[in-house]
């Protein structure tokens, strides 16, 4: 099986759910968050409630194309054709998962000795997981493993071998170094206030933060910097022409924001160098309703190469795939209200550049030329500070770096992300009766 997907492996736990909350998307945050597997295992939970939210995580993970492993049970990984089972050791057994789900599907067992890691592989298993390395916040009977046996244990099989046990962000550099392919966790995911955020840091600790280069406007260079941060990557703000191949080089991702009209050399440079490299490229086109000069300028950078994502509000779109203005001036406030003409603005658009396209409004509409979502969420206080578009596109570049995936649903994903977060932050300072400055650093602090 893919070694990578097992980087990060969050493990469901529906205890730390709050009034309201729902545990699919818990799932969808912790995949936005890095996780490249995903396990479900609710103890407490049986029959048809089991199966149900089994299939309601289920479509979250076929969304994101990352695999669904069923603790313990696989008649139920059977019965919704999950892709795979997990089994302990006083659960069934690997030959038996196996004859009951067939080969093509993923069967994982655990294993605490270099026996039992060397038995499940010969009987079968495509991965293991060991531990407990760090105590456990979930099984408090569980007992102590050293990372000496832990690396043995991964050194004895060819198969990979995920760490297991009170793994969060405190603790999991302590696991570097080790041959393991990567960890499983529960409450330093699931238990956080924000999962996203619990996963994104536990990624970044034990892989290092991807880095994005910003080649960004003036104006909002520090909170796109800051939301980078925030989102769990690296931000490096190089914008001379002579620097800005070599950053390109060893970073993750390129974000082009148009406002830097006094950089779009360095930005033609990087960009070459990021389409050398496979390096994903998000495009924010700001002020491209107003300025001829600078849709000139965003048509030169798609003569380079194809943009992972464009991300421009309704204007600025309708801008560039119509070729020309349509605004008077960067404050001009009009709106467009025909949702159904800008989706298919967005879908045309996206089709003819073969690109994601995303044009955010009071209706985020994403498109990739095939597939059409529309997100309704945000707040208007965000029309209230400068940047939130700005801020957007750098989350979107954030998150690509994060996951390696510059897909429809993580992009789409990543504005209904930004647009709940924004609202929750902007609900808040409307009951404690605070302005605009506030909603900034609130919003920045709730990613």
């Amino acid at each position: 099986m893919d070694r990578d997907i097992l980087s990060l492996y969050a493990i469901t736990d529906r205890r730390w759910l709050k009034n309201g909350e729902r545990l699919e998307d818990k799932v969808e945050e912790a995949i936005l968050g890095g996780a490249g597997i995903v396990q479900y295992r609710e103890k407490e939970l049986k029959g048809d409630e089991l199966k149900s939210q089994a299939l309601r995580i289920k479509e979250v993970c076929n969304r994101y194309e990352v695999p669904l492993i069923i603790n313990d049970d696989a008649e139920l990984a059977a019965d919704i054709d999950a892709d795979g089972v997990h089994v302990g050791r006083s659960d069934i057994g690997v030959a038996d998962a196996r004859r009951i789900l067939g080969n093509g599907k993923i069967i994982g067992a655990t294993a605490k000795t270099v026996d039992q890691a060397r038995e499940a592989y010969a009987l079968g298993a495509d991965y293991l997981g060991s531990g407990a390395v760090f105590g456990s916040e979930t099984k408090t009977d569980a007992k102590y493993m050293s990372p000496e046996l832990l690396g043995t244990i991964a050194e004895s099989v060819p198969v990979p071998v995920v760490a297991i046990g009170g793994i969060d962000e405190t603790n999991v550099s302590g696991l570097k170094g080790l041959s393991i392919a990567g960890v499983a966790v529960i409450h330093g995911i699931f238990g956080r206030r924000n999962v996203r955020q619990g996963a994104a840091a536990i990624r970044g600790h034990l892989y290092g933060r991807p880095v994005v280069q910003c080649i960004t406007n003036h104006v909002t260079v520090n909170d796109v910097a800051n939301v980078v941060l925030a989102m769990g990557a690296s931000p490096i703000m190089a914008h001379h022409i002579k620097e800005v191949s070599e950053v390109q080089e060893k970073a993750a991702a390129l974000l082009l924001n148009l406002g830097a009209t006094d950089d779009y050399d360095a930005m033609k440079e990087a960009m070459k160098t990021a389409v050398k490299y496979s390096h994903p490229v998000i495009i924010d086109p700001v002020g491209t309703a107003v300025s001829s000069f600078r849709r000139n300028q965003a048509e030169e950078l798609l003569k380079i190469g194809i943009p992972a994502c464009i991300r421009g509000n309704y204007s600025e779109i309708l801008a560039l795939c119509k070729e020309e203005k349509t605004l008077n001036g960067l404050d001009d406030d009009r709106t467009y209200d025909n949702i159904e003409e800008m989706k298919e603005v967005v879908c045309e658009y996206a089709g003819r550049i073969g690109t994601v396209v995303a044009a955010s409004g009071v209706t985020d509409i994403i498109s990739d030329g095939k597939t059409t979502v529309c997100i309704e969420t945000g707040h208007s206080m965000q029309r209230q500070i400068t940047g939130s578009g700005c801020m957007l596109s750098a989350a979107i570049a954030s998150q690509i770096a994060l996951c390696s995936r510059a897909t429809l649903p993580y992009i789409a994903g990543t504005c209904k992300y930004i647009g709940d977060r924004a609202a929750n932050a902007a609900n808040e300072m409307i009951r404690e009766e605070k302005g605009s400055m506030s909603f900034r650093t609130c919003f920045i602090d709730s990613l």
